[in-house]
């Protein structure tokens, strides 16, 4: 269906308004419920309180225990005057707001991270807030605390419908980053011009053949180990700098990558328009996933798109750039546009005028 672009600007801030109105009342719920609650002088061990949870589950049509989460949602965000307001203002949603409860626990967490960590919620998705958040956490833990920590790790199944199961897996970070790339890499080699299957149905698909001892593949693991002892990452995933420094001086499937003081991936160049494969890992090592907006789809399974076409402009480091599938044909067959502002800043342009921006992940940024 073809817009015309007069009106369009329109219709994307009415968006933007409605979006608004549903954070501001998705904060008036989460009040109102507390003030029941507060009205009932209830803890949550009482009957005070189950009847509440039962009140609000009528009220509501939903169920006891999710009627209990938005009561876990109330007292979470209510009892933080600033989350509530960021909320209610809109400048942030429920999950943006739930994750920064979540991650900053702790009276000291809040006091130094909780205005910064909903500042940059405003502009970027709970995955970036999720893994902002998560780099900035001092790591206090003790060597028990570790030990304890992975002492947990589990591979859970859970029966489904028609023969199916749910897995989850809960995993030491560069453990399951390999298992991930593995699976991907699986999954592409595998793939027939004919293949209808989806990325993650063939990724389901490639756990058979890891099973069956038939995958042959070679799997690459960027790690990014910056010379100031913080900020590492791998796949893009925080990881403490002495275990990825670790893993760096090992054999494959690590690829390591050293970063200048200022925390960007060390420069590599080419000038033909075939990628040369150190270039090409350097590009996905700096970029981490694909560079449209909001998009996290991981490096590896992006194209090396470049920014000004071949042969105008060159197959260098910052003339290239990670897209997703998708989003390299969006770039090419719609009025979505794309420049540089240098540094790896990238400002996009919808078609209805408005401008997004992106930017290579800084290390520094995953830095405590």
């Amino acid at each position: 269906m073809n817009m015309a672009p007069v009106g369009i600007h329109d219709m994307v801030d009415g968006i933007d308004a409605a979006e608004r109105a549903l954070r501001a009342a998705q904060a008036g719920r989460l009040g109102a419920v507390w003030d029941l609650m507060a009205a009932a002088d209830t803890d949550h061990s009482s009957l005070a309180h189950e009847s509440v949870q039962a009140e609000l589950a009528c009220v509501l049509h939903v169920s006891a225990r999710s009627a209990a989460h938005v009561m876990d949602d109330a007292e979470t965000i209510c009892t933080r005057p600033d989350l509530l307001a960021a909320l209610a203002d809109g400048r942030i949603d429920l999950t943006r707001a739930k994750i920064i409860a979540g991650l900053l626990d702790t009276t000291d967490l809040r006091k130094t991270l909780q205005a910064k960590a909903i500042a940059y919620a405003a502009g970027h998705t709970p995955y970036e807030t999720r893994r902002w958040i998560l780099s900035r956490l001092p790591d206090t833990g003790t060597d028990d605390d570790r030990a304890d920590e992975h002492a947990k790790r589990c591979i859970e199944v859970t029966p489904g419908h028609h023969g199916m199961s749910h897995m989850y897996a809960y995993l030491p970070t560069d453990v399951a980053e390999t298992f991930h790339a593995t699976l991907t890499s699986i999954a592409r080699a595998h793939r027939t011009p004919d293949d209808d299957r989806s990325a993650d149905q063939r990724r389901a698909d490639a756990v058979t053949e890891l099973l069956h001892h038939r995958a042959d593949i070679t799997t690459t693991v960027a790690v990014v180990v910056p010379a100031t002892g913080r900020g590492a990452t791998i796949n893009g995933t925080p990881l403490p700098w002495a275990h990825a420094w670790a893993l760096a001086c090992t054999t494959d499937p690590w690829t390591a990558h050293l970063t200048t003081p200022d925390g960007r991936v060390i420069d590599t160049t080419g000038e033909k328009y075939r990628i040369p494969t150190r270039l090409a890992r350097a590009v996905r090592a700096r970029d981490q996933h694909c560079r449209f907006p909001g998009c996290h789809t991981p490096a590896a399974r992006c194209d090396l798109d470049h920014l000004i076409p071949y042969p105008a402009g060159k197959t260098t480091y910052d003339n290239l750039h990670c897209l997703c599938r998708r989003h390299h044909r969006l770039k090419h067959t719609t009025g979505w546009t794309v420049r540089t502002l240098g540094d790896n800043h990238l400002q996009w342009t919808s078609p209805a005028g408005r401008t997004y921006h992106t930017r290579a992940p800084n290390t520094l940024d995953y830095a405590a």
